[in-house]
């Protein structure tokens, strides 16, 4: 037995990595109209392990084992963010559990002011 890190992702199948090649490929000529796109996404971690990593004991005799949440134990935070060619929005570090009027929140707060400041809503 060694300790051996956890997967924390999940596989991609061999469909999933066409399918995304494919919208990569339709996508390489979009050219200025990349300029209007922007992107956000939020994260929820944990205090469990600041570096983000986690442990278990392997058995070399079988397959590594994957986990994709954790169950129990440390605190946590949410952090969500955003991007476009214009530049990025600061972290914003959500409260508690996020529902469609807290998400709305969050947009209007944080995502709002930076579209306007970047564009307008030409974006």
């Amino acid at each position: 037995m060694i300790r051996a890190k956890i997967t924390q992702r999940l596989p991609l199948s061999k469909f999933h990595i066409s399918e995304r090649l494919q919208w990569a490929r339709n996508h390489m000529s979009y050219g200025d109209k990349w300029m209007a796109a922007l992107f956000s996404d939020e994260k929820n971690g944990t205090s469990m392990d600041p570096t983000g990593n986690i442990k278990y004991w392997h058995d070399l005799r079988k397959e590594h084992r994957s986990f994709f949440s954790r169950q129990s134990g440390g605190g946590s935070v949410m952090v969500w963010a955003a991007f476009s060619f214009s530049g990025q929005v600061g972290l914003a570090f959500l409260d508690g559990r996020q529902n469609s009027p807290k998400y709305i929140e969050t947009l209007e707060n944080h995502l709002m002011p930076f579209a306007e400041n970047t564009g307008g809503r030409n974006w």
